[in-house]
């Protein structure tokens, strides 16, 4: 079991999407950096997205990317345990935004299956 919002949490989520073949032939296409930000925490970390290969690092929160989201530990938790999914939580402001936001919308389907991922992962909060 790994903790959440940890180095070794996006590490094994980028392991999970890379063993998957659905997840390879559908985000083939995907040329995509995202990052995410525990603001509460100061840590970040980058999912370089390329052709259907995810890379996990940890970043700094100012790191260049396509798209980045920023939130409260509590908020990520939300998201992690499946209470909300991240298009409600953005909406709302409990995860801030930063990109473009036609961009962001075709993303939806990779975006929820990186989100549906990290939810399986057995961890800790």
């Amino acid at each position: 079991m790994v903790m959440y919002f940890t180095r070794e949490f996006f590490e094994e989520i980028a392991s999970r999407l890379n063993a998957d073949p659905e997840w390879a032939k559908k985000a083939g296409a995907l040329t995509v950096k995202l990052v995410l930000t525990c603001t509460d925490r100061a840590s970040a970390f980058l999912l370089d997205l390329r052709g259907g290969r995810v890379v996990a690092s940890e970043v700094a929160a100012d790191a260049p990317a396509d798209f980045k989201f920023e939130g409260l530990y509590d908020a990520w938790v939300i998201l992690g345990t499946g209470q909300k999914d991240f298009q409600t939580l953005v909406l709302t402001g409990k995860i801030k935004f930063r990109g473009s936001m036609p961009k962001i919308m075709g993303m939806l389907g990779p975006l929820n299956r990186i989100t549906a991922t990290a939810q399986q992962i057995p961890k800790e909060f």
